[in-house]
């Protein structure tokens, strides 16, 4: 293996690790989160030199009972229209298409 292969081999080593201990890490502050939770209701309350705040769990719509309870055909100023990137390839072309798209920034994926 050539220095290029070897470091990329320790680098992709190093980030599995890494990612093994904030996983490890992750689980640790979740379940800390849900005693939190658990034992207090929503507010901030001092912590020694820390706040904790718990917030109650946000709200979205059930999209599924509005649309049956508020059909789109009888209540249309309750809904967005919004692209269809599937669809607009199908019936446009990647040619129409690809000028009209973004790209978010470049990743790095490990397995």
């Amino acid at each position: 293996m050539t220095d290029k292969y070897t470091a990329l081999a320790e680098q992709a080593r190093r980030i599995i690790d890494l990612q093994a201990e904030i996983d490890a890490r992750k689980t640790e502050i979740d379940g800390i989160k849900n005693e939190i939770i658990e034992a207090w209701p929503a507010g901030t309350y001092e912590a020694g030199d820390l706040k904790v705040q718990v917030k109650a769990g946000s709200q979205r719509i059930d999209a599924k009972a509005f649309e049956a309870k508020y059909p789109a055909a009888t209540h249309p100023t309750f809904y967005d229209v919004k692209p269809n990137l599937a669809k607009a390839r199908k019936e446009l072309g990647e040619l129409a298409v690809a000028p009209l798209l973004k790209r978010d920034k470049p990743g790095v994926v490990v397995k």
